[in-house]
Parts: C-alpha cells; sequence; structure tokens
C-alpha cells in the first residue's frame, strides 16, 4: 500500500450569501485532483503545527507583547493506493 498526504484549505470563508456547499466544494476539488491515477481519500487528519517566531518575537513576548510562537492547524488528506 502507498501512501500521499495533501494539505487542505486553512480557514475556509465564505460570503454572506453563499452557503457552507460552497466551502466543501475547496475540499471536492482536492479530492478530485488527487484522485488521478487509482488514489483514493482514506481520511482527513488534523495537524497542529508550532512555529518558532524567532529571537525578536521571544524578546517581545517576555515583555507581554504578542506570541513567541504562531500555533494553526493544517487539515491533511491521506490518500491510499494498492500497490
Amino acid at each position: 500500500m502507498q501512501y500521499k498526504t495533501v494539505a487542505g484549505p486553512i480557514g475556509l470563508v465564505i460570503k454572506k450569501n453563499d452557503s457552507y456547499t460552497d466551502a466543501v466544494r475547496q475540499y471536492a476539488a482536492i479530492i478530485d485532483q488527487e484522485a488521478v491515477g487509482g488514489w483514493e481519500l482514506l481520511c482527513i487528519q488534523e495537524i497542529p503545527v508550532t512555529k518558532d517566531k524567532g529571537c525578536l518575537a521571544g524578546c517581545t513576548s517576555m515583555l507581554g507583547m504578542g506570541s513567541q510562537y504562531e500555533h494553526i492547524t493544517f487539515n491533511m488528506l491521506v490518500f491510499c493506493k494498492r500497490n
């Protein structure tokens, strides 16, 4: 079995008059694109990532101004394919 991962959209946003279906279409487009060649969607997994902003952000965070780290959660689409 082979596996591959593809990052999904971050922070889906729809306009006031749009439906939730419009937001989900972004995932459908990725799935259709990545399913070529026998790949099947296995699951969508949340992956939390913490990024260190660097030395200056660390110093200012010690003074109570902001955070040294940036936290974001990615949605990874996991695909599998039989050998």
